[in-house]
């Protein structure tokens, strides 16, 4: 896995600086996920503790999240027993996935006691585990009787490190390092791993793609370069402490940054897929059956190309109505050619009657062509509609991914079980940021959430932003008077954020007042035109917009 020892002692030094903080505040947020907020200096620091199987980890974060109204048993024993409790030490065990803090405080009695809180970010095995000084567990998130490593996870049992053989590479020197590659000469990823602690495959791979591997190895754990997410060995985004392998997508200036962005995607997409019974799946469905219905209408319509032909032979063969014969082929002069051609007939009817069955299909032909493009057009404009969907779903919070569901039942695309009539219609909930003078700006998240904004909510002269032709959110800053240049590039800025160009630069944005925007006949609500537009180029930036005061 990506989240390694390596860059669990890494991180380790990265947030040591919140040593002597105090722990003012424990949220529960989800099953296996907390948000410690350290006070120090007067700033609040909040922490992820996440301790889930597939997106464990720790990190300092700057995204906001809803906390549990009725926090479990754990996270209130947590608040007794820790909360207020200052962080004497931060310590990662023999480089290993264990982060473990040395905390002290005052208990009822006024008694100066120390504990431990010993987060194991372990994949399928992470845990959180609280001791006293000596390491008798309190209690643990996770408990187990004799599980992994031969150890007990249980309240009043002694807590023991995981034990094996591996070597800590962050205490070794260079020469150090060079001995210990003679002596066990590790041939490729695999044994490396199997010989030092906290080595992942995306700090292997690359140490055996060199010729000196002991002198790579050490090269290699010991830089400080900028955090970074890259495609790895196996094409799929990832990320490290530093791109071994190149293909860089975004660079980071910290640790914690870094994974405060990459596992919020993924754990809003898991949390979205499990609320939403896989919305991203049925979307993707419905846009590959459209798109195959396209193919066999394709087809369909090459078959209409010959109903000029079945026209013709039902022509010629009213130029012989005396031939009482009934055969299965005749050769007939056709005067338009000055040629003779063959054409096949049904032998259980006459001429003439051959004759009106070719009008039939040639008239059956000529009427499907205008049904046929009816439904090319249909099948293009689902299509479009899945696609800006399936955008949409690209970085929706629950509450989002929610009202696109809803729209997907209304438009009888799918079905509740037991759909609460009675229910009062809810007005959508809207992302709103504060600029410094006051202006507030709107973004619509989905179709829902954009057509309330656009044709209910904004005023005819506010100002209205949206990409250059291509799926975005709708923007509307808030002031029915002349913009301002902070508020024009902001408008902008979250406007190019929030499309599809999100990782592009110098994207088209164009602007233009509320009373310019009109509804296209034919088209869903969220299909708008719009005239009077001026553009602006802004190169996106996750930064700028995260440093945005958002409106609760």
């Amino acid at each position: 896995m990506s989240f390694d020892g390596i860059l669990l002692e890494k991180l380790n030094k990265e947030i040591e600086f919140l040593k002597t903080g105090r722990i003012s505040k424990i949220n529960e947020n989800g099953d296996t996920d907390f948000i410690f907020t350290i006070r120090k200096e007067r700033i609040n620091y909040p922490l992820m503790l996440s301790f889930s199987s597939d997106y464990s980890r720790i990190h300092l974060t700057k995204h906001i999240y809803d906390s549990v109204l009725n926090p479990k048993s754990f996270t209130m024993l947590l608040r007794k027993h820790i909360e207020g409790y200052f962080i004497d030490d931060i310590i990662n065990y023999e480089c290993d996935r264990i982060l473990y803090f040395k905390l002290s405080g005052y208990n009822e009695l006024s008694d100066l006691n120390h504990k431990y809180l010993i987060c194991e970010v372990m994949g399928r095995y992470s845990n959180l585990i609280l001791t006293d000084e000596n390491f008798i567990i309190i209690d643990a998130l996770k408990h187990d009787g004799i599980g992994e490593y031969n150890r007990t996870i249980l309240p009043n049992a002694k807590y023991e490190f995981p034990l094996n053989n591996k070597i800590n590479p962050m205490k070794l020197s260079k020469d150090e390092m060079i001995d210990i590659f003679l002596k066990n000469n590790p041939k490729n990823p695999k044994e490396l791993m199997n010989l030092f602690n906290g080595v992942s495959l995306n700090i292997a791979i690359p140490v055996f793609q060199n010729d000196f591997h002991a002198e790579t190895f050490y090269k290699y754990i010991h830089l400080e370069n900028k955090p970074s997410t890259f495609k790895n060995f196996k094409d799929k985004i990832d990320f490290y402490y530093y791109p071994l392998e190149g293909n860089i997508i975004k660079e980071y200036d910290s640790i914690s940054s870094m994974l405060d962005d990459y596992y919020y995607q993924m754990d809003l997409r898991a949390k979205v897929k499990l609320k939403t019974n896989d919305l991203h799946t049925f979307v993707k469905r419905q846009i590959t059956k459209f798109e195959n219905k396209i193919e066999k209408l394709e087809a369909q319509l090459l078959d209409t190309s010959i109903a000029d032909s079945f026209k013709l032979y039902g022509e010629l063969l009213l130029s012989y109505p005396n031939v009482k014969e009934k055969k299965s082929e005749i050769s007939i002069l056709n005067y338009y050619t000055n040629e003779y051609i063959d054409i096949k007939l049904d032998p259980k009817y006459t001429i003439l009657e051959n004759s009106n069955k070719f009008y039939k299909k040639y008239q059956k032909l000529k009427s499907s062509v205008t049904y046929i493009n009816e439904q090319m057009e249909i099948a293009k404009n689902e299509i479009e509609y899945f696609k800006v969907i399936d955008y949409q779903l690209k970085d929706a919070s629950i509450n989002d991914a929610l009202e696109i569901q809803t729209e997907l039942i209304h438009g009888k695309y799918l079905f509740k079980n037991t759909p609460n009539k009675n229910k009062k219609k809810e007005k959508p909930k809207l992302l709103t940021y504060i600029l410094d003078n006051g202006t507030c700006i709107t973004v619509g998240k989905n179709n829902i959430q954009n057509e309330y904004l656009t044709h209910k909510l904004a005023k005819p002269n506010e100002m209205w932003f949206h990409i250059k032709d291509a799926p975005g959110s709708h923007v509307v800053v808030h002031n029915s008077s002349e913009l301002n240049e902070e508020e024009i590039r902001t408008g902008a800025m979250l406007a190019a954020y929030y499309s599809t160009y999100q990782d592009s630069s110098s994207v088209q944005v164009d602007y233009t007042r509320i009373r310019n925007i009109k509804k296209i006949p034919g088209k869903r609500a969220c299909f708008v035109s719009y005239t009077h537009q001026q553009t602006i180029y802004i190169d996106p930036d996750s930064d700028f917009i995260y440093k945005l005061k958002v409106k609760k």
